[in-house]
């Protein structure tokens, strides 16, 4: 196993890990031992020239990187210890999400669900902020309708490895879709729905574009957990497709653009939606933004 690394400063964290965003499944990691200390970047490659042409292209969208990082290797056993450092159980309310390793021996309690996930250091694994943010949303929405949540129509529009979709089905939705343009994010998608002990293709996951899946497609609640620049170009196909008395939640959005975001989707909400409020919560560098179409 080889790796790459180096060290970058804080001021292009949020550069960074939005770019790392992207991608279902990332052989990049990012993390900072202690608040004040410079970030480190750190890859994990099969074979070493896989390493340098991987820094070389990350490098290509992301300019100020260092020139000379520093390239090694490792046994693979030192690598998945390392891979499992980054990826810690998580839970909300009665959600569990459980690395796969830990299957056996995490204990959840009666009568709570647990969602297993094992997608390589990857943004689908339920350990970004933006993730947990739509969780939590989800969570408030099956505690607003009740009963009536399992008949609600759901999307989770940039499902990356499906961890949204398949939560809620976990926690008793039937009526699922969703999408994303990247076809190893359906791929992963639909691994994670048979790991989960799913029916298999329960969840329809379909390969596409915000314009070409939406389409004519409504929901109840809209989970998008997408970059904040994508959101604001499909912003108007975003207010279309939500029912009225539905949930728009939107994550992916840095704590700085949030006002943008927001207005841009104020803006647009009012012209086309007779009531609506909004709120949003912040985690770490992270915002999301919900509108409540009343």
């Amino acid at each position: 196993m080889y790796t790459v690394q180096c060290e970058i400063p804080e001021s292009l964290a949020d550069e960074l890990e939005a770019l790392l965003c992207e991608n279902v499944r990332s052989s990049w990691s990012l993390h900072q031992d202690k608040v004040g200390q410079p970030f480190k970047l750190k890859g994990f490659f099969e074979e070493d020239g896989e390493a340098e042409t991987a820094y070389a292209e990350l490098r290509a969208d992301c300019k100020t990187l260092p020139e000379n990082p520093e390239f090694g290797s490792i046994e693979d056993r030192e690598w998945k210890e390392a891979y499992k450092a980054f990826i810690k159980p998580w839970d909300h309310k009665g959600l569990h999400w459980v690395p796969a390793w830990q299957r056996e021996t995490y204990v959840v309690p009666a009568d709570e669900v647990a969602v297993y996930l094992d997608a390589g250091l990857a943004f689908g694994t339920g350990s970004h902020e933006t993730t947990r943010l739509m969780a939590r949303r989800l969570i408030d929405f099956r505690a607003e309708k009740g009963n009536a949540f399992s008949s609600q129509n759901i999307i989770d529009a940039g499902c990356g490895s499906g961890i949204l979709a398949i939560s809620a089905q976990k926690l008793g939705a039937h009526h699922l879709y969703g999408f994303d343009r990247d076809p190893e994010a359906i791929r992963v998608s639909n691994e994670n729905i048979v790991f989960n002990d799913l029916p298999a293709n329960s969840i329809p996951f379909e390969e596409g574009g915000i314009e070409q899946c939406l389409g004519n497609r409504t929901a109840d609640l809209i989970l998008a957990n997408i970059q904040a620049d994508v959101l604001k170009i499909h912003a108007e196909s975003f207010i279309e497709s939500t029912n009225k008395d539905g949930t728009l939640a939107l994550s992916g959005i840095l704590a700085r653009e949030l006002d943008e975001v927001r207005e841009c989707f104020d803006a647009i909400a009012k012209a086309q939606w007779d009531a609506f409020k909004i709120d949003t919560r912040t985690d770490g560098e992270w915002s999301d933004l919900v509108l409540f179409r009343k």
